[in-house]
């Protein structure tokens, strides 16, 4: 394994709200006076009751003489004192004020939470990106952009959920259940234990249930990012689907995911559905079976007053609430937790610089030669990509690798560019490991100009000037009229402001090449990377830019990946490279001459014989 997974618990989530105690702490300050305002709403019910069926005063909660004395002589001098009408006013009022107390905590509730649950999904999706930044080039040629998408979207709105319907609903309905049942216990301790027996069983059921919804859910966000990967590559295989007629054939591969996924949200819902009324029949047996119990007391042994067994039994059934709430929370929590293992499998991974474990020498020039020497690397342990590479690139050079797809070329391209390191055999920068530098500095100083050119949705000067922020204008439009694409810009409606579109859809391939080769030359990079930047150039585009490329090169070190053998008949040297090996290394001419490879590669390019393409390389 590349990385040693950390087990995801249900406060692991929680880590999230380190950068937020004190709002955290506001909140939660905020609940419990509202859950408190709760319980004195529903103990109001023996005063009114008293009140209203003429019982007189007396203490309304037992223990009088205890801490609760205060409260018994508040309502004997204000409520029981004076006569029913004005006392129904005056319970009247300090209901409303309860009330009213009670809605400037349950707002503040509101507000914070809502605060927190935003501040924490910023952080996390914050902390996402900033991860993928940093992680290795492999992990994305192994995971798909759907798949990151969906744990940027999906699992992300499920760990924000999972705050907000699970976490903090356990921590709002739990303080909410033990005000119920710190009153409730007040009320009648005997009946309240009583009914406490039966408890146990449905925590238990709780349990067992909730372990199997995380599995549930687990599959269901898995289904959920097979949809987001198939959706991906549609839309952006679009044009080969419509060139094959395979519309019909997506379409039936997207039912499948979509069933596929219908059928694991089924399955979680079957499960997580039980919780609400299997809680409200646990209630209904337990009231009734509390009811019985209570009559006892009332009419046999005397020891409860109807008033506070009314009382009791508010609050026993204002439980029901949060015990029903607190189920809930619980799939919610299972969610986010199934979620949060995905997520965190990404936090979790090792950056680049502890995956490459590359040193901290700056990089400022090259001095002398790049070198790769007997350089072995492997994408996997069935076959090796590179088999002992050696050869030498000197300050300056202008060196080609030619050979045929999957020889290995891009490998070795993508390794001087630091995104992978030699797993035998080592690459020397100036003499010097390239594992002792300080791979972001090192990359400074270099361009890469891909086959497929990538373009942001910006305008075309952004996507120029993205190589150096800073430059000036000038030097933005010199890059372009290097690339030869400073004519083709200007007569755009919007010149440099036109807006390129997702990927550079708005310009043809051509166009999109010339500028990724501007904002490389925009750079001024010590080593430049080619990897066959005129590919998607129409005739006289081609000459254009090599035109210029014989300036821009001029003295600079170059390695060019070359499809085309047309663009590197005046390379310094061209290397051959075949099944992962170097095959042969000389000019042009020389490698006519003696390699049977480049030969091949050359007839099949320019359809022309061996004595005729000898001519034409002499005469050159």
């Amino acid at each position: 394994m590349l990385f040693k997974k950390r087990p995801t618990t249900i406060l692991r989530p929680l880590v999230f709200l380190k950068d937020h105690l004190t709002l955290a702490f506001t909140a939660f300050l905020f609940m419990v006076f509202s859950s408190l305002l709760n319980g004195v709403s529903i103990s109001m019910f023996s005063p009114l009751l008293r009140v209203l069926f003429g019982t007189g005063g007396g203490d309304v909660l037992p223990n009088s003489s205890g801490k609760l004395r205060w409260l018994n002589q508040f309502l004997q001098s204000f409520i029981f004192s004076v006569d029913p009408v004005t006392a129904t006013k005056r319970l009247s009022l300090l209901i409303v004020g309860i009330y009213f107390v009670k809605f400037i905590f349950t707002y503040g509730q509101k507000i914070t939470s809502v605060m927190l649950q935003e501040k924490i999904v910023r952080d996390i999706r914050i902390k996402l990106f900033n991860k993928l930044m940093e992680l290795p080039i492999s992990f994305f040629h192994s995971t798909s952009v759907g798949e990151i998408i969906s744990r940027f979207i999906n699992d992300v709105s499920l760990v924000r959920q999972a705050f907000v319907d699970g976490f903090f609903v356990i921590v709002s309905e739990s303080l909410n259940a033990l005000v119920y049942l710190i009153l409730a216990l007040i009320v009648s301790w005997k009946l309240t234990l009583f009914a406490l027996v039966l408890v146990p069983t449905s925590m238990l059921l709780f349990t067992v249930i909730g372990k199997k919804l995380r599995k549930r859910s687990t599959r269901t966000q898995e289904r959920m990012g097979e949809i987001g990967k198939h959706l991906n590559e549609a839309l952006n295989g679009v044009k080969i689907i419509k060139i094959f007629s395979a519309e019909e054939s997506e379409r039936k591969k997207f039912m499948q995911k979509a069933k596929n996924y219908y059928r694991a949200v089924m399955r979680f819902e079957y499960l997580s559905s039980l919780g609400p009324p299997l809680t409200e029949l646990f209630t209904a047996v337990i009231a009734s079976i509390v009811l019985i119990y209570g009559a006892r007391l009332i009419f046999i042994e005397h020891s409860l007053t109807p008033d506070r067994f009314f009382v009791f039994l508010a609050a026993s059934l204002s439980m029901m609430r949060p015990l029903k709430k607190l189920f809930q929370a619980n799939t919610f929590i299972q969610h986010g937790l199934a979620a949060s293992e995905r997520i965190f499998s990404i936090l979790d991974r090792p950056s680049e610089s502890e995956t490459l474990k590359y040193g901290r020498r700056k990089f400022e020039k090259l001095q002398d030669s790049i070198k790769f020497v007997d350089v072995w690397f492997s994408y996997n342990e069935r076959k090796e990509a590179l088999r002992g590479v050696t050869f030498e690139i000197k300050k300056g050079e202008n060196v080609a690798l030619v050979g045929p797809s999957g020889a290995g070329k891009s490998t070795i391209a993508d390794m001087l560019a630091g995104f992978y390191l030699p797993q035998r055999g080592r690459l020397l920068i100036d003499g010097i490991d390239i594992r002792e530098y300080d791979i972001k500095q090192y990359r400074s100083k270099i361009s890469v100009v891909p086959q497929e050119p990538f373009l942001f949705s910006g305008t075309i000067y952004e996507n120029i000037a993205y190589a150096r922020p800073d430059a000036t204008e000038a030097e933005v439009i010199e890059a372009a009229k290097i690339a030869a694409a400073h004519d083709f810009i200007v007569k755009l409606p919007n010149g440099y402001n036109t807006i390129v579109g997702e990927r550079g859809v708005m310009l043809s391939g051509g166009e999109r090449q010339r500028i990724a080769l501007a904002r490389a030359i925009l750079r001024n990079p010590e080593i430049l990377i080619l990897d066959e930047a005129t590919s998607a150039l129409d005739s006289e585009s081609e000459e254009l830019i090599r035109q210029a490329l014989k300036k821009i090169l001029k003295g600079r070190t170059t390695l060019a990946i070359a499809h085309r053998l047309s663009t590197i008949l005046e390379a310094d040297k061209i290397v051959v490279i075949e099944d992962g090996r170097v095959k042969d290394i000389g000019k042009h001419a020389e490698l006519i001459e003696r390699c049977d490879l480049y030969r091949r590669l050359y007839e099949l390019q320019f359809e022309l014989p061996v004595n005729r393409a000898k001519s034409q390389s002499s005469n050159s």
